[in-house]
């Protein structure tokens, strides 16, 4: 595994995003049960990696993320940055009760807001475009909240679904 030719921006990024997202997780009121919490942080640890891997893993060569085409130690702990995202996505949804035309809405604002994290990461050299264009990230978030949204959901009536038989079991 690489490390970084130089320790600049792009790693720093990666710390301080790890030191804040994280700590306003733990700062916020819980909300779910600890299993439904790691399930939505490894769920969007998972679906990033395999969307960059697609994405900029292709023939095509889209972007590099960090300092290397290849990867280096800081991609390893950067991968640890997206999934307060999507955790903070389902829990302001569930927290504000986001219900039929709402959810549209909703998907619209949050893909907004990942695009302003994406600008932001760009200032900061997290990707190197190629033929990937900063415009083409906006249907790509749509897609991924939705799907994120759609695993939230199931996860969610699951753990009911589980809580309603050891309910009648006991």
């Amino acid at each position: 595994m690489l490390l970084p030719d130089k320790f600049d921006e792009n790693e720093w990024f990666i710390l301080i995003s790890l030191i804040l997202t994280y700590s306003l997780i733990i700062k916020l009121p819980k909300r779910f049960p600890h299993t439904i919490t790691l399930l939505l942080l490894f769920f969007g640890m998972g679906y990033v990696q395999v969307t960059d891997h697609i994405l900029a893993g292709s023939s095509y060569n889209t972007y590099d993320i960090n300092d290397y085409g290849s990867y280096e130690l800081f991609d390893l702990i950067g991968w640890f940055i997206y999934p307060p995202f999507g955790y903070f996505f389902i829990y302001f949804f569930d927290k504000w009760s986001i219900r039929s035309k709402g959810i549209f809405w909703y998907i619209i604002g949050w893909s907004f807001i990942a695009m302003l994290v994406e600008l932001i990461s760009l200032k900061f050299h997290m990707f190197t475009y190629y033929s990937w264009k900063f415009s083409y990230s906006y249907p790509v978030y749509l897609f991924t909240l939705c799907v994120y949204l759609l695993f939230f959901l199931y996860i969610k009536s699951t753990f009911e679904k589980l809580r309603q038989i050891r309910r009648t079991d006991h």
